[in-house]
Formats: structure tokens, C-alpha cells, sequence
């Protein structure tokens, strides 16, 4: 059974079972490469009122700081030069992803939080912004609190793995990678990134204990060697 096969096989258990649209948009992402961000935004969507999504607030509140960011609903200023160096060498609008109309529900708070900051987690990890490198980094806030999008996307990228033969492993390694990293770092999601835009970005790493993938296929410094920061 090939990755196409497997798609239509997913798409037509959708109509019958919604709950299985979790993993069509799973599917479509994965083969994808994880270029499609509006596949994101969808499972996101599929979950915000979901039991799921709920535990996965109340796990993220159980840190000081990320509690203390959901009830402030801190968003902050729009994010710094490095950022938007990065974006626009691959062709994205800083602020390229899309607003919820409110914030006022912690769940639509939350995956406004993830959205904005998802891709400066790329920068400070060194993950790549597609395929491999997005697998690893979305492991990290998948494996600190459990988010619902991230974990589907994950697993379902280990679960499509056993389909191949030759390098069926590659996927499961690159998700690992990102959970290997999420234990020994400071949890992302209370980091006010907004307050410190001047601070340089080994500074960041230092402090938050991060020794960021620097030379495999999954890391912004191997896809995108031509890129001075």
C-alpha cells in the first residue's frame, strides 16, 4: 500500500467517522513535506474544543510562566531581525499565519501563541523550516505539553514510516530528535521572546538550554547554508 493509496483510504473513512479527519489532514501534511501551513491551521482547528486541547491547556498552565502568559494573554510585539530575516529568505510575510478573531478563550489564546512563536523556535533550534526539520521541531512542544495538533502530526508521520522499506526509520529519528531536545530544555511556550528582541541568539540559547541541530538534513544551517545571520 503506497502513500497515495493510504490517503484515499483515509479520506473515505472520514465521511463516515469525523473523528478521522485528525488524520487525513495528518496524511495531506506529511506527504506535503510540511509545506502546506493552512493543514496546520485545520487540525488546529479540529481540536479547539476537544477534550484533548483542554488537557493540554491545563498541562501548560502547570508552568509558572506559561500559566502567567495564558492569563495575560501576552502576545507581544511583533518578533525581531533575525525572524524576519529567515521568513523572508523563504519567501513569507513575518505574520504570514492566520488570527483567531479573539483571544479571549484560552484555547484560542494558546494556538494563537504557538503560531506566532512555532517558527522562532525553528531560529533558536536550528530545526529546518520543512520536512525533516519540521517534524523535530513540532515534537518539542508536542512532547512539553501534549498539543494536539502537533502530537497528530508527529504520529502520524512515525505511523506512515512503516510503509516504506528502505529509510523507513528516517521519520521516526527526526521526530525523536525533537523530543530528545524538548527534555533538556526550558519549556517554549512561557518564553516572552518579545522582550528580549535585542538579546542575541546564543544568548537565548544559553539561557534556555538549547544546543541547536546544526549539521544533519533536518537543520536551517544544512537547507539553507547560504543564509548569514
Amino acid at each position: 500500500m503506497g502513500y497515495r493509496h493510504l490517503q484515499n483510504v483515509l479520506k473515505a473513512i472520514a465521511l463516515t467517522a469525523p473523528s478521522a479527519r485528525a488524520l487525513e489532514m495528518t496524511v495531506e501534511f506529511v506527504l506535503g513535506e510540511g509545506k502546506d501551513t493552512a493543514t496546520v491551521g485545520r487540525l488546529e482547528d479540529h481540536f479547539r474544543d476537544r477534550p484533548s486541547m483542554k488537557a493540554c491547556i491545563e498541562r501548560m498552565k502547570a508552568d509558572p510562566a506559561t500559566r502567567k502568559c495564558i492569563e495575560d494573554r501576552y502576545l507581544g510585539p511583533e518578533l525581531g531581525y533575525t525572524y524576519a530575516k529567515v521568513m523572508k529568505h523563504l519567501g513569507y510575510a513575518a505574520h504570514f499565519y492566520g488570527d483567531r478573531p479573539s483571544i479571549a478563550e484560552e484555547t484560542d489564546y494558546v494556538t494563537m501563541r504557538v503560531r506566532k512563536t512555532h517558527d522562532l523556535h525553528h531560529i533558536v533550534t536550528g530545526f529546518s523550516m520543512s520536512g525533516p526539520g519540521e517534524l523535530g521541531v513540532i515534537a518539542i512542544t508536542a512532547l512539553q505539553y501534549g498539543y494536539p495538533a502537533f502530537m497528530t502530526i508527529d504520529l502520524g508521520a512515525i505511523a506512515l514510516s512503516m510503509m516504506r522499506v528502505d529509510g523507513w526509520s528516517a521519520q521516526v529519528r527526526y521526530v525523536r530528535s525533537g523530543w530528545d531536545m524538548a527534555d533538556r530544555i526550558t519549556p517554549l511556550m512561557g518564553v516572552r521572546w518579545e522582550e528580549g528582541l535585542d538579546k542575541p541568539l546564543d544568548v537565548w540559547r544559553h539561557e534556555l538550554n538549547v544546543e541547536p541541530v546544526r549539521d544533519s538534513q533536518n537543520s536551517w544551517y544544512t537547507v539553507l547554508s547560504d543564509l548569514r545571520l
